[in-house]
């Protein structure tokens, strides 16, 4: 990971964080916006009132919601996994978590390994290239090696290189046959304005150029080189991270793209492990999404990361997205302005403490993405 404006140092650390004091007097804050996160802040809702006294509202209605409700200032924060490119004076980002987009799928229980895609292949099923389970290029892929890397463990926990990547021990080589199903595929987006679309589009985009040949953004008809309009039936828009998951669970033989602890609720749906630009077989987890910001790019002024989709890091999971927090720096009351500040630092530092089941990446006050957080929080006035 490169910094811009400040020193490079551990971004993922793994040392405790302490806990953000309880605030004198309890403050009802309102949000919406990103629903990829809405389940870690859900999760995190009662600890958070624990230790803060403070409460917090959310409506886990899409990115574009949030950019548009922090603008018109109906919500005291907006989240959104996209950067809000049109902010109301004032409004500016200050990165909260760092998570994987998981490619989910329902085969009807057809096959007991889970997928192996190469980017290519996502790119050529996600504009409708492919069309078919048992294309010849989802079965080459899936006759490949897979080739899994195995991290580098000290006293539980894993060890980082000097560009704060995991550490690879050593990867394990791994066939699987697989017969795929002669059925026809059906692709499940999300409809809107979606932060988990524009950086699933902008990864298809980055990542396999000549395939998705359009810029990704967050309207996934209008990111895709294919007009989907035409392939009525075969793709099938959503509203949201839960609706788009359960509408595949009850779908047989889709795929989608979702942060990747929607798939938990839904047992028909498994996660399709992805095959990065290095040739490495790597899955959307911690590990792999820790990796890729990494590779990439943090601008400390701005809290905007840049992603790399051509880095060859051979542990980067490639389906890797921001969640920005949008706040305003003149709230006009300095209460909730404070409230605001309690409520962004408590999710950047302290949910992944109590919500240990969601892929979210560790941050820590003493890394450089966590000195960033707090630089910019104190923006909140």
């Amino acid at each position: 990971m490169r910094i811009s404006t400040v020193s490079k140092a551990a971004i993922i650390a793994v040392a405790a964080v302490v806990a953000i004091a309880p605030s004198a007097v309890a403050y009802d804050l309102t949000g919406q916006g990103s629903s990829a996160v809405g389940n870690f802040i859900e999760k995190c809702k009662t600890a958070y009132q624990t230790d803060t006294k403070d409460t917090f509202t959310y409506a886990a209605t899409g990115s574009g919601d949030g950019r548009n409700a922090i603008n018109a200032g109906t919500k005291d924060i907006g989240y959104s996994d996209g950067v809000h490119t049109t902010p109301a004076a004032g409004v500016f980002h200050i990165p909260a978590a760092i998570w994987p987009i998981g490619i989910a799928y329902n085969l009807n229980n057809s096959a007991s390994k889970p997928l192996q895609l190469s980017v290519p292949t996502l790119a050529k099923i996600f504009s409708g290239k492919i069309t078919r389970w048992n294309d010849p290029a989802i079965v080459a892929d899936n006759q490949r090696v897979r080739s899994i890397p195995i991290y580098e463990v000290k006293n539980g926990k894993t060890v980082l290189d000097a560009n704060n990547s995991p550490v690879v021990k050593s990867y394990r080589s791994l066939s699987v046959n697989m017969t795929m199903p002669d059925k026809p595929i059906t692709v499940l987006y999300r409809t809107g304005s979606s932060g988990t679309t524009e950086n699933f589009t902008k990864a298809l985009a980055g990542a396999a150029p000549t395939v998705w040949t359009k810029a990704g953004n967050g309207t996934f008809s209008t990111a895709n080189p294919t007009d989907i309009s035409a392939l009525a039936g075969t793709f099938q828009g959503f509203s949201s991270s839960a609706t788009i998951a359960a509408g595949a669970n009850s779908q047989k033989y889709s795929i989608t793209y979702v942060e990747a602890s929607y798939v938990a609720a839904n047992p028909q749906l498994k996660i399709a492990l992805v095959i990065n630009n290095a040739g490495k077989t790597t899955s959307p987890d911690v590990a792999g999404a820790t990796a890729m910001f990494a590779a990439s790019d943090l601008d400390a002024a701005t809290g905007i990361v840049t992603w790399k989709y051509d880095t060859t890091s051979p542990a980067a999971y490639l389906f890797t997205a921001p969640t920005y927090a949008l706040v305003k720096s003149n709230y006009g009351d300095a209460a909730k302005a404070a409230a605001v500040k309690r409520q962004v630092e408590y999710m950047a530092f302290d949910c992944i403490k109590t919500v240990k089941t969601e892929p979210m990446i560790e941050i820590t006050k003493t890394s450089d993405l966590g000195k960033a957080v707090i630089k910019l929080a104190a923006k909140i006035a």
